[in-house]
Order: C-alpha cells, then sequence, then structure tokens
C-alpha cells in the first residue's frame, strides 16, 4: 500500500505488484484502513486551529449543546438557530424517525460562552439549513421548503407548514436549501430541480431545471435562477449573491431567468460565472492530508461549502470585502476578497498561501459561516470522521466507514478580529427602531431591518425610510431603496435622484429600478445621461433597462454602448437580451460608425455576427430585407466593407437554422436560393457580394485574414457553386488561414460531398488543418466510411486519428465501420481494464523524462484537459495531479469510466441533416443547446436543428489509450503529471 507521510506519497517498491497498488489508490482505498485518530475535546480541538494573524477564535458552543451543526441563523431578537444535520449521509435506521434538528443555542449570562440548548424542532427529513422568516423560520428539507414558528412563546415550534414541495434532491449534499433574503426582496435557494409546487395550489406544478431556486415572499411565485450552488448561497453588504459547488468556491449569476427571456433568439452559453479560481487552479494549504475520494483533489478545493459573505462593521475594509468558503475535507476556511473588474467581479485569495482556518484535528469539519447581531462571524465545525457521502465511494469502502462517528459531537466558533469591540443587539421593538436597523454599519441587522419592514408592509414607514436615501452610507441609502420598493411606496423622483448617487452600486440597482417609468421623458433623460457615464457598471445597467425600447432615441443609446463596450462578451451578453426585437437596428446604427467600419479586429467581428445571429434565429423578415439591402449597397465600391458584410452573412447564417416558426425550416443558403417574395430582390442582390467574396477569396494579392473572412461567406453559397473555389483554396500553397477558413466553410455545408473535398486535397493539408479537416469527414457514416477506405488504400496514415476518434470507431454502432476500424488499428479496444494496467505496470518503473512527457499531454491530453493552463477544459483539470500517486494516475488515465463524475457526462447530438456531435451540455434553453467539445470548442445548435439527444454514461474520456502510447511514453506522462519537466 502506498504510504502519506506530511503531504508527500511514497511509491511502491519494484516488488510490489502495479495493479494491486493502484487498486489500492482508488474510491479511498489508500487510507479507509489506516488509523485514525481519535476525536478531541472542544477545548482540546480548539488549540489546533491556526488563523490568519490578526484575528482570534474562540470556542463558543459544543456538545452537549449542540451536535452535527452544519448551519446558523440569528432571528429578529438576536436569538442563534442551529441546523443539527444527523441524517447525513446515510439517514436514520430504516422504520426510524428522521434524525435532523433545529436547535436554539443561547448565551444566557453574557460570557460570550452558550450555556442553554432548546430543541425547536425535531424529526425533520435532511433539513441542513434555514433562515429567519415572517416570526420563524424557512427550512430546507430535502425535498421540501418548510416553515416552521413558535406561537406560545415556549420555543418549540409548534407551526409546521409545507411553503414548497416537489424538489428533486441529487443526494445529502446537494438539495433544496440554505435560503437567504435578497437585496430584491426576493428568496434565493440552491439547487430546486423538480415538479416544484406551491402547497397552496398542489395540482399547479412546474417542471424547473438544475438550477437555484427563488421566490416572492409576498405573492410566492417562483421560478428558477440562471446559476446552480450545492450547499453555500449568501448575498453581501451591496446585494450580491453568491454560490458555491464542491469544486467551485465563489460563483455569481450576472443574467437571471427572466431577463434571458426578454430576448429568446439570443443564446448565453453560461449567464454565471466563476468569481474566484475554480477546481484545479484553486489552492488550500491543509496542515493534514486530504482524504478526498475524487482523483484526490489534494491541495485544491474539493468540498467548498457554507460560501459566506461577512457582513459586519468589524475589522479592516477588505475583511468588510471578504467572502468565506469552508473545506470540510481540507479542515480549514478560506478567505477570498471580492471586488469590481469591469462588469465582472473578481475573487482573490487574502492570504497568497495561507488560510484564513487550518486545523491538524482530522475531525474538524467546517461546513458554514455566519455573521451575527453583534459583528463577530460564526462558525459552524460539524466534527465528524467522515463527511464524503457513500455514494462517491465504492460499495466496499463505503461499508467499512462508520459514518455516525461524531454524531454526538460538535462545535460552533466565534471569531472576531483581534482587539475588536462588538456592540450588543437590541432587538427593534417600534416600528422606528426597525427603520433605524437600516442606517447600521452591521449589515446583518440592515437586512434584518429590510426584511422586517417588507414583511410588515407597514406604511407608516415610508417617509421615514424615504428620509434614508439621503443618508450618508451608501448601503443604507441600498437598503432604504430597496426596502421602498418593497412596500411599493418607492417614487419615480427616488429613482432620478438615485441614478445621480454617488456610489455606482447605489446607481446600477436604481438604473434598473427605473423600468417602471421608462417610458416618463425624465426618466429617460437620466439614462441617457448614466449611458454615457465613465462608470462601466452604470453603463451595463442602462443597456439592461432599455429593453423592450425601440424608440429612435433607445436605439442611439444602445449602439452607443454596443461601440463602446460590446468587445466585452459579458457586456455584449447583457445588451442583446434588451435587442429582442431591435437587433437590426442597432446593427446598421453601428455600421454606420466611420471608425467602427475601419478594418475589423477579432472583437468587432464576433459583435456583427452575434447581432446578426439575433436577427437570423428571429427571422422577420422587414429586418432581414432592411440587413440585407444594407449589405447589398456600395458592394463593388467599398472594398473595405468586406469584413461587416462577411460578418453579417456568417451571424445570419448561425442564427437562420435556429429559427422556429411560420416559414419553416431555414438556412441561409435555402433564405437565398429559395426566398420569400419579402426577400426576393434584395436575396437575388446579395449574390453580388459573395462573387466579390469569390475574388478576394481566391486573390494572392489580398491580406490572409480578407480572403479568410471572404472565404467564410462561400460557406453559404450552394455547394454546387462553391466547391471548385473551395477546393482550389486547400490546396499546399494557400495561406493556413484560408486553408482553415475553406474547412470551416466546407464544415458549415456538412454534407458528404463536402467531406468527399476534403479527401481529396488531403495530401495537401498541413498539420494544423488536418484536426478540424479530419473532424468534418468523421461526422457522418458515409464519409466516415469513405476516410476508412482511403486509409486502407494507404491514402491517409491512420495515426492521424486522435485516441477520441479512434476509439468512438472501434465502438461504432455501424458495424461495417467497427469493422473497418478493427483491420486498421488492429483489433477492438480491450475492455479487461485491470489487465491492461497490469500490461502497463513497467511505466511506474521506467526512468522518465517529465519534458518528453509534456510532448506526450500535448498530443494525447490537451484537446480535452488543462494543466497549469496549459491545454483545453472539456474535461477535469490536472493541475492538481502532482498530489495524486503515479500508481493512481496510471489507473485513472487507463481505466477512465471507473469512476464518471455527473458534470463530466458526455452527450452525443444528432442533427436533423444528420451531422453528430459529440461533447457537454454546458446551457440549453428551450431555443438551443450549447456543447462544449473537445480542444475547447463550443457549439450551439438550435432545438429546431435537433433530431435526437442522448446521454453516455461514460467519460469523455475513453477508454483504449494503450493503442496510441508506450509503456515509456507512459511513463514520461506521469513524470509530467507529477511536476517533472525535466
Amino acid at each position: 500500500m502506498l504510504t502519506a507521510i506530511q503531504g508527500h506519497t511514497v511509491e511502491p517498491s519494484t516488488k510490489t505488484k502495479a495493479l494491486d497498488v493502484i487498486e489500492g489508490t482508488r474510491g479511498g482505498r489508500h487510507w479507509v484502513d489506516g488509523d485514525t485518530p481519535p476525536p478531541k475535546s472542544a477545548q482540546e480541538s480548539l488549540q489546533h486551529v491556526q488563523i490568519e494573524p490578526g484575528y482570534e477564535v474562540k470556542l463558543f458552543a459544543a456538545e452537549p449543546l449542540v451536535r452535527d451543526p452544519v448551519a446558523i441563523a440569528f432571528d429578529h431578537r438576536g436569538e442563534m438557530f442551529v441546523a443539527e444535520y444527523s441524517d447525513y449521509p446515510i439517514g436514520p435506521p430504516e422504520g426510524e424517525d428522521p434524525l435532523s434538528k433545529i436547535v436554539m443555542v443561547s448565551d444566557t449570562d453574557g460570557d460570550l460562552v452558550a450555556d442553554r440548548r432548546i430543541v425547536f424542532a425535531d424529526k425533520l427529513n435532511f433539513a441542513h439549513s434555514m433562515m429567519c422568516y415572517r416570526g420563524g423560520l424557512l427550512v430546507g428539507a430535502q425535498t421540501k421548503v418548510l416553515f416552521l414558528k413558535d406561537t406560545d412563546g415556549d420555543n418549540v415550534a409548534d407551526v409546521r407548514e409545507t411553503v414548497f414541495d416537489g424538489f428533486t434532491p441529487a443526494h445529502a449534499q446537494m438539495q433544496i436549501g440554505n435560503p437567504r433574503w435578497g437585496i430584491d426582496n426576493w428568496v434565493y435557494m440552491n439547487y430546486g430541480p423538480g415538479e416544484v409546487f406551491d402547497a397552496k395550489t398542489p395540482d399547479k406544478k412546474t417542471k424547473l431545471p438544475r438550477k437555484d431556486f427563488r421566490f416572492h415572499p409576498g405573492t410566492r411565485e417562483f421560478q428558477a435562477d440562471s446559476g446552480m450552488g450545492q450547499f453555500g448561497n449568501t448575498v453581501d453588504r451591496w446585494g450580491r449573491r453568491f454560490y458555491c459547488t464542491n469544486r467551485n468556491p465563489i460563483m455569481t449569476t450576472f443574467l437571471a431567468p427572466n431577463v434571458l427571456k426578454r430576448n429568446p433568439f439570443h443564446v448565453v452559453a453560461k449567464p454565471y460565472y466563476d468569481v474566484g479560481k475554480a477546481g484545479g487552479e484553486t489552492r488550500v494549504y491543509p496542515l493534514v492530508d486530504m482524504k478526498s475520494n475524487y482523483l484526490s483533489h489534494a491541495g485544491t478545493h474539493t468540498s467548498a461549502c457554507g460560501t459566506t459573505a461577512y457582513l459586519g462593521e468589524l475589522g479592516e475594509k477588505s475583511f468588510g470585502e471578504s467572502v468565506f468558503v469552508c473545506e470540510p475535507i481540507g479542515h480549514l476556511v478560506t478567505r477570498s476578497i471580492v471586488q469590481n473588474d469591469g462588469v465582472r467581479l473578481v475573487a482573490t485569495r487574502a492570504k497568497e498561501k495561507s488560510d484564513f482556518i487550518a486545523s491538524d484535528d482530522t475531525w474538524f469539519r467546517p461546513s458554514s459561516l455566519a455573521t451575527g447581531p453583534d459583528g463577530a462571524l460564526y462558525l459552524a465545525d460539524m466534527y465528524r470522521l467522515w463527511v464524503e457521502h457513500p455514494k462517491f465511494l465504492p460499495p466496499e469502502i463505503a461499508a467499512k466507514l462508520d459514518w455516525r462517528a461524531g454524531e454526538d459531537r460538535g462545535r460552533i466558533y466565534r471569531i472576531v478580529p483581534t482587539s475588536a469591540k462588538t456592540r450588543p443587539f437590541s432587538p427593534p421593538s417600534t416600528l422606528a427602531q426597525t427603520v433605524d436597523l437600516l442606517a447600521d454599519q452591521n449589515g446583518w441587522r440592515q437586512f434584518l431591518g429590510q426584511r422586517l419592514l417588507c414583511e410588515q408592509q407597514d406604511l407608516r414607514a415610508v417617509d421615514s425610510v424615504g428620509k434614508l436615501l439621503h443618508h450618508p452610507s451608501p448601503t443604507t441609502r441600498l437598503h432604504a431603496m430597496w426596502t421602498l420598493d418593497g412596500l411599493s411606496a418607492l417614487t419615480k423622483e427616488d429613482v432620478i435622484a438615485a441614478i445621480q448617487d454617488a456610489h455606482p452600486r447605489v446607481r446600477s440597482d436604481a438604473i434598473g429600478l427605473s423600468r417602471t417609468w421608462i417610458d416618463q421623458a425624465d426618466v429617460f433623460a437620466a439614462l441617457g445621461k448614466a449611458a454615457t457615464s465613465d462608470t462601466v457598471t452604470d453603463r451595463y445597467a442602462v443597456a439592461l433597462a432599455l429593453a423592450d425600447q425601440d424608440s429612435d432615441k433607445a436605439i442611439e443609446l444602445l449602439a452607443a454602448l454596443a461601440l463602446r463596450d460590446g468587445a466585452d462578451t459579458h457586456f455584449l451578453d447583457g445588451l442583446l437580451t434588451s435587442t429582442q426585437t431591435t437587433s437590426q437596428r442597432v446593427l446598421s446604427l453601428m455600421i454606420r460608425d466611420d471608425q467602427f467600419r475601419q478594418p475589423g479586429d477579432a472583437q468587432r467581428i464576433m459583435m456583427v455576427q452575434r447581432f446578426a445571429s439575433v436577427i437570423g434565429a428571429r427571422a422577420d423578415l422587414d429586418s432581414l430585407a432592411t440587413l440585407l439591402e444594407r449589405l447589398n449597397q456600395d458592394v463593388a465600391t467599398d472594398a473595405e466593407g468586406t469584413w461587416w458584410r462577411a460578418a453579417i452573412v456568417s451571424g445570419l447564417g448561425e442564427g437562420l437554422p435556429r429559427y422556429r416558426g411560420k416559414l419553416g425550416r431555414l438556412s441561409l443558403t435555402k433564405l437565398l436560393s429559395d426566398p420569400p417574395s419579402r426577400l426576393a430582390e434584395s436575396a437575388s442582390q446579395t449574390q453580388a457580394f459573395f462573387e466579390q467574396c469569390s475574388l478576394t477569396a481566391t486573390d494572392s494579392d489580398q491580406d490572409p485574414v480578407a480572403r479568410a473572412a471572404a472565404v467564410n461567406v462561400l460557406a453559404y453559397q450552394p455547394l454546387s457553386q462553391s466547391s471548385s473555389t473551395l477546393a482550389d483554396l486547400l490546396l499546399s500553397d494557400q495561406p493556413v488561414e484560408v486553408q482553415l477558413a475553406s474547412i470551416r466553410a466546407l464544415a458549415k455545408n456538412g454534407t458528404t460531398a463536402a467531406s468527399e473535398i476534403v479527401l481529396q486535397r488531403w495530401s495537401e493539408l498541413g498539420s494544423v488543418v488536418r484536426g478540424p479537416a479530419l473532424e468534418l469527414v468523421l461526422r457522418r457514416s458515409d464519409s466516415t466510411k469513405l476516410a476508412l477506405q482511403a486509409m486502407a488504400a494507404g491514402k491517409m496514415s491512420a495515426s492521424t486519428l486522435s485516441i477520441d476518434q479512434r476509439v468512438r470507431l472501434l465502438k461504432h454502432s455501424d458495424e461495417s465501420i467497427k469493422n473497418q476500424a478493427s483491420e486498421l488499428f488492429g483489433g477492438a479496444v480491450s475492455t479487461n481494464r485491470q489487465q491492461v494496467a497490469k500490461d502497463y505496470e513497467s511505466a511506474l518503473e521506467l526512468k522518465a523524462s517529465g519534458g518528453e512527457g509534456a510532448k506526450v499531454f500535448a498530443r494525447i491530453c490537451a484537446a480535452c484537459h488543462r494543466r497549469n493552463g496549459v491545454g483545453h477544459d472539456a474535461g477535469p483539470d490536472l493541475s492538481d495531479t502532482q498530489n495524486r500517486s503515479k500508481a493512481a494516475l496510471l489507473y485513472d488515465i487507463l481505466d477512465p469510466n471507473a469512476k464518471v463524475e455527473p458534470r463530466f457526462t458526455a452527450y452525443s447530438i444528432l442533427s436533423v441533416d444528420g451531422q453528430v456531435f459529440n461533447g457537454l451540455i454546458v446551457s440549453e434553453s428551450s431555443e438551443a443547446v450549447v456543447l462544449k467539445m473537445a480542444e475547447g470548442k463550443s457549439k450551439t445548435i438550435g432545438r429546431a436543428e435537433i433530431e435526437e439527444i442522448k446521454v453516455s454514461k461514460v467519460s469523455m474520456m475513453p477508454e483504449g489509450i494503450e493503442k496510441d502510447i508506450t509503456p515509456q511514453q507512459m511513463a514520461d506522462l506521469l513524470a509530467y503529471l507529477k511536476g517533472d519537466h525535466s
């Protein structure tokens, strides 16, 4: 067996059978039989906790007052409620009551140490999180959202009501939960898929996707959010929501579903993003070895949870900008500082090479944090021996673990900056005191004031809250504005004034709220001024606010914003949600701009293509006619305009197949060859531009970039017209840019005839061009057969195929292809992966070169994996592989399907015209699916283009790598993955 010593792995002796070692390092086998230290007392464990200099941590509560704590919340009285997740991970014995509880834990004598425990509610089914709400608690409980309340003053819930039901949990770590009151007066929760219904209307069910969930407390309207969290959800003092998954410690949503729906013709691949580093790019610094089951992500976040923004007023400025993330597998808590970077947010580690809290007590399992009414930060430590879920371990390993070890223990810690003076909290007893909370320096108190006022809906508070719009504190002004909105008392004058506020967050939120009065001249004038602001978040908010506005002034503003900021893809994504019916008018104004029309760069080409794609997907005949008329104007005399005309054609070509309407299935080729009467004249005139593009494409005196742009246009001519030109452009004397553009043009056509052109010119293609050329050929079964025949005849080398391509052919559903491949490649992929591993055990002992291994990585792995910034991220990031043994890495390489992580499940999409695309679905809507493929490529496929979607239960990484790598090359690759670059 491998031995772990201070984070380093000792490799097996040469006498040890490699296969036995490999088997022993999978799914927890490398640590399951090791000695585990006994639990420590609360005070002893505290001595093993290290905290960032400048802060102090003290024990607030421990068993028997608290057991299995995973979440903390404070109510309007300042009382602490704790979720005890004793159902985790396997639930109670069959036939027994659920084990989860909500308890009140109190310090009754003011010594900052808890001394009282009251069980508020017990027998709760997998209840792991809560929020104080309407005098009680809102609780996430596996498939339900519950409301618990004490109405008789005994601190025991006598009201148990289901608010929402029908959620589908993934497992005990990933289910509906972590409710948080948003700045916009909606409640946000993690992970809300299912056939969901309001308990008041059980017959009215709504199918929700695997996304987060939100509802409005007043109307109980509910819907999905764009992002998806696991166990971690927080709203910072500025109202920005962050959430996490186990490998993504800090994420945020930048376009909500209700915003995305404003323009169904615009596809946003990822309306959320990582604020901090994610996956293998994260770094944590545990004091003891991390015992993980998934690829042993030692040294990185593997169980990120409990993401929490600090809301108190204590400490230096950076502490107030901090977001904390628990890492229970690493026995630590990280601290990151969140700041603006354009329209995005970016989180950076507070300390480069140390964590906020870390312990060498392996029972220390931090789960979540909460800001208290006093400004202190409270940390829940579940204090369990194991916190993995048995679902992710081999059954024989899961059976060995005592999943209950530590269920009688648990700790809560209180954290403050050194020498900080906290302020006692006095619960509000009058309406005036509740309003005063909005002006408190403590963000927890501000959110409490906003929530209570919105829950109470007492309009007597309106005047007092309105005065706070002029308070010196920007967070007070922000809360006052949103509180008035929650009371339906915000006025147009309030918003106009706030649009001119000194703080950018107040301004941007006010711009968003202005949509209620956007048709009024004074509000629109304020937006017009904000559109010229030096602050990009102001301009972005204006772009979002102008949705559905079709006045000439609105179009001018949108065009000006696109010209100034559209090169930023996030900004452009937001702006395009506002142009469902106006994209053509905005694009036409952009093209009129003299500076924009100068020879195009990649950003401007992208902008034109995306606008044109929306126009194509909508396929409004008037808009198409106007755009084509503009495209045809001055074609003969405007050679410099070829780039934007080509970008329009390319964008229309991408968008038209996504159209679903009375015109039937569309493509640019079909539209131009058989146009509706409204487009007949402009379509016929467009032929002049195609002819010009044919001349430009073949003109060797032209710049290769201009020629490539012209070639892109030829993709949308009937192949009968462009085939000879495209074939000539694949000759070896053509620039690589032109050859690649020709391959892309043929790929757009996608027919067997297009593949035949590629195969005829195969000997002329260089190595850079052959990759995408081969992808085109392998899309169809009939062209695949032609390629295999060419290989058999010696016209193509079989070594041209990548491992992925080779294995797919060896396992192809078409028997004739499978047989051809087997004859060419020497037989099918071995199904006995253990035998293959044994055959390669010599790779563990051979003298190896990491430098040579880097070359193997580039050839074999980089198409789908990234390591230290090199490669593509279609599969798991491999930056952390130096923390694994060579034996474990070898087994993962040779047996990739032993454990397929759900987010790397591959899909196969068959298009209506017979093409097959394989990859990960990274985004999907009612209009389109976005597929991430090898080499970082993505493909947006309209629903109207899809014949069938199939899910694969195997990894995207194929078995069969042994067909393309020798034991020596494997040894070199392992050395490289272990960090040897010699």
